[in-house]
């Protein structure tokens, strides 16, 4: 868990980690970007311990190479203390990168099922959530 965040500091971790790793969608074959404004609140499995969700959508105008982009994201963050990154396959076969960072955080970025976009999924470093707010309501 890391002390020094609240949900809001959460939130702009992990939205600054999908828009770093939408940088790696050659900017020739996007359409357009779409980061979600609002995210949930996952637990950490302690009391009042949560990460903030989020999702970034690379919508795509031209066909890429998924894999390289993929390679690419593995690495440079394999040199990139205290992250670490991994190469993974969706159930559809399609490559995957999943980097995880301190405190719980991690991300992943694939290819979607159509084809058509590029999917970030964001889960941010875990933080204590005060009493005073509730972890139901979308930040």
């Amino acid at each position: 868990m890391d002390e020094t965040l609240d949900v809001y500091g959460a939130k702009a971790v992990a939205q600054s980690m999908e828009n770093e790793l939408a940088g790696y969608v050659p900017a020739s074959s996007v359409a357009s970007s779409e980061q979600l404004d609002e995210g949930i609140l996952w637990s950490c499995g302690a009391e009042s311990i949560y990460q903030w969700t989020g999702h970034n959508y690379v919508t795509l105008s031209a066909p890429v190479d998924d894999k390289k982009i993929v390679d690419e994201v593995v690495a440079r963050f394999a040199d990139r203390p205290p992250f670490m990154a991994l190469a993974d396959t969706t159930h559809d076969g399609a490559p995957s990168a999943v980097v995880v960072g301190p405190a719980g955080s991690s991300y992943s970025l694939t290819l979607s099922f159509d084809r058509s976009r590029i999917e970030i999924l964001s889960f941010s470093p875990c933080f204590r959530l005060p009493d005073d707010m509730s972890p139901f309501a979308d930040y």
